[in-house]
């Protein structure tokens, strides 16, 4: 990562002294050289979300008007540096199969947590920022997903860790009246 900053930074000064800007390409040089040599140590948010990396069967339970629905699934959660994690998702939801990839992190600068999901069932992407209360072991994430509507609502996702091999995973959104309505849980045990 440092060398590449460090090329960077060297084309950034080569292309900018040709076109008398390399005065003022110096402090950003030295702020993406200083950065490229001291990366962020990663905090407890961080190794929080590391804790997830391995193999989790899910049992998904959902809403439908005839009752709940449950079906089973995988996810395969991977370390992506010492920041970030990746899941990779798959089900059978509604008779069909269901794949969904998820990237999730902690921003040190906004203090949040973060979501950004696609799935094999929307165009829309998701994205959801929040916070973890330490006490319940709960991460409340709120953000906009495609709603019931067809156009982009509000969605609150809440994950509770139960310990290091379980986590409850639950889903809620806009019903058709508009008010808030619980879509989907998702019990998770890592895999052995």
């Amino acid at each position: 990562m440092a060398a590449l900053m460090k090329t960077l930074v060297l084309a950034i000064l080569a292309l900018g002294s040709g076109f008398g800007m390399h005065a003022a390409l110096d402090p950003l040089a030295n702020r993406f050289l200083a950065l490229a040599q001291e990366p962020v140590p990663a905090t407890a948010e961080h190794k929080l979300l590391q804790k997830l990396a391995g193999t989790w069967e899910a049992v998904l339970t959902m809403q439908s008007p005839e009752g709940e629905v449950k079906s089973k699934g995988t996810m395969v959660t991977r370390k992506h540096s010492d920041y970030f994690v990746v899941d990779d998702f798959t089900a059978e939801m509604m008779g069909q199969k269901f794949v969904g990839h998820g990237v999730h992190g902690y921003c040190p600068i906004q203090k949040k947590f973060f979501t950004h999901w696609t799935d094999s069932m929307s165009a829309t992407p998701l994205y959801a920022t929040g916070t973890y209360d330490e006490k319940k072991k709960e991460l409340t994430l709120t953000g906009e997903c495609q709603g019931m509507s067809g156009k982009l609502e509000q969605c609150r996702i809440v994950t509770v860790w139960t310990d290091d091999d379980h986590t409850a995973f639950d889903m809620y959104g806009a019903g058709p009246d508009g008010k808030e309505m619980h879509f989907l849980h998702i019990d998770y045990t890592r895999k052995k």
